[in-house]
C-alpha cells in the first residue's frame, strides 16, 4: 500500500542444496551454480537474462553500489549493478577444504566455457565418508549399489580410490563434468591458461 515495492530491490538466491553427491560442498557446477533472481523496478526489465559470471562474494559490494555507498577496496567481490558496476569478470573461483569431520583440498577456476580443478590431495577418494552426506538417502543408495558392484561407467567415478591431480571440463559440451580433458593434447592451451588463472588467484 505504501508503494515500497516500486522502490525496493529484491534479491533471491539459494543455498547450495542438500548433501547430494557432487553437489553441495563440491566445486563442480552441480555444487556452485546457484539461482539468482533480482527484481529492480524501473532499472532491470522483467525477463532480462544476464550471462555474466557472478560470485556470491559479489552480493555485498553490489548492494553497497546500489545504495550509493563506496565499496571498500578490501572486499573480495565486485559490484555487478549500480553506479560502481565493474567490468564483467573473466573467471570465478571455488574451493573445497573441510567438510565437517572430513578434510580435502581442492581449488577450481571457471570461465564461461571451461572448468579447471586441481586436487591437492589426489590420494583421497571423492567418496570419503562424511556423516552429514551419508545420512542422505541418495548417498546411501549410491554406496549400496557401489558395494554390490552394480554401478556402470561414469556412475563409478565417484568411488575411485584416488582423484586425478587435474581435471578440465568443457561445460558446454559436458554439463555434468564427466569427460576429463586434462590429458588431451587438443586442450593444452586451455589447460595452461586455466592453470595460470588459478595460480594467480591463489
Amino acid at each position: 500500500k505504501d508503494g515500497l515495492d516500486k522502490n525496493t530491490v529484491v534479491f533471491f538466491w539459494s543455498d547450495h542444496g542438500r548433501g547430494l553427491p557432487r553437489a553441495k560442498r563440491w566445486v563442480y557446477d552441480s555444487g556452485i551454480h546457484i539461482p539468482l533472481i533480482i527484481r529492480w523496478p524501473g532499472v532491470i526489465e522483467p525477463d532480462t537474462i544476464c550471462n555474466d559470471l557472478i560470485s556470491s562474494f559479489d552480493l555485498g559490494p553490489t548492494v553497497l553500489s546500489i545504495a550509493g555507498v563506496e565499496v571498500p577496496s578490501y572486499m573480495q567481490g565486485q559490484p555487478f549493478l549500480g553506479e560502481q558496476k565493474a567490468e564483467p569478470r573473466e573467471y570465478v573461483f571455488a574451493h573445497r577444504d573441510r567438510m565437517d569431520e572430513t578434510y580435502d583440498m581442492i581449488r577450481s577456476v571457471r570461465d564461461k566455457r571451461f572448468k579447471y580443478i586441481r586436487n591437492f590431495q589426489p590420494e583421497k577418494s571423492h567418496a570419503q565418508n562424511i556423516i552429514y552426506m551419508d545420512l542422505m538417502p541418495t548417498m546411501q543408495e549410491w554406496r549400496r549399489l557401489a558395494a554390490e558392484g552394480k554401478l556402470e561407467g561414469s556412475q563409478k567415478f565417484f568411488f575411485r580410490e584416488t582423484k586425478p591431480v587435474e581435471e578440465l571440463y568443457d561445460t558446454q559440451a559436458d554439463s555434468h563434468e564427466i569427460n576429463n580433458l586434462a590429458d588431451d593434447p587438443e586442450y593444452l592451451d586451455v589447460l595452461e591458461r586455466m592453470r595460470k588463472a588459478l595460480d594467480d588467484w591463489m
